[in-house]
């Protein structure tokens, strides 16, 4: 699947992403449920994927 972004919009997801994902992993940290916190990883891995890919397109360095 491809989804086709303005420079404006990628810019946009890049920083609700950055917003988003330090609270994601302290959720998934506290989490006491085992198959909930492995979800919550599994989610976190693939939006520093998605975040890396924007970071690209917009020329920005690669996240931590």
């Amino acid at each position: 699947m491809q989804v086709t972004v303005t420079h404006e919009e990628a810019q946009v997801l890049s920083d609700l992403l950055n917003a988003y994902l330090p609270e994601l992993h302290d959720e998934a940290g506290k989490t006491e449920s085992f198959d909930l916190r492995e979800q919550l990883k599994r989610r976190e891995i693939v939006l520093k994927a998605l975040l890396t890919r924007l970071g690209a397109m917009l020329g920005q360095p690669r996240p931590c």
